[in-house]
């Protein structure tokens, strides 16, 4: 008989948990070729936390973070005091028993202070709409 669990029988603490350790392996191997095999590791824990607690205050602050590394791969550009910095802040987090709507708006925004572009798929105003339509 298998003992090991099942993704639907892994809890939010335990992805929470594993989010950690691949943020930690990361800043221990920021810039190194192994780093390639956590990034992997952590972006699919973020999703996997998405699906199972989409409605959790934690997974919008992990999605930001999720967005900010798969945006042209700039997980690769990162260091590993950014890494650290986001480890601190989810364990932080983590560990409070309720998350307000203030605190992932404070959390989002130290992402941002610590360089993660939180929001890389907004929308660029730029004066390209008004060429567009001189050009007609």
């Amino acid at each position: 008989m298998n003992t090991s669990p099942s993704v639907k029988e892994i809890s939010g603490v335990e992805i929470t948990k594993a989010i950690l350790v691949n943020l930690q392996k990361l800043s221990s191997y920021s810039g190194e070729p192994m780093a390639a095999v956590y990034a992997d590791n952590l972006l699919r824990t973020m999703r996997l936390l998405r699906d199972k607690l989409s409605l959790d205050p934690l997974t919008e602050v992990v999605m930001a973070l999720h967005d900010a590394l798969v945006c042209s791969n700039r997980w690769i550009d990162y260091t590993s005091t950014q890494y650290q910095g986001a480890y601190d802040l989810l364990a932080s987090l983590i560990a409070q028993e309720i998350i307000t709507n203030l605190e992932v708006e404070s959390a989002i925004l130290t992402l941002e202070d610590l360089g993660f572009d939180t929001l890389p798929f907004g929308v660029k105003l730029d004066d390209s709409l008004d060429r567009d339509e001189d050009s007609e």
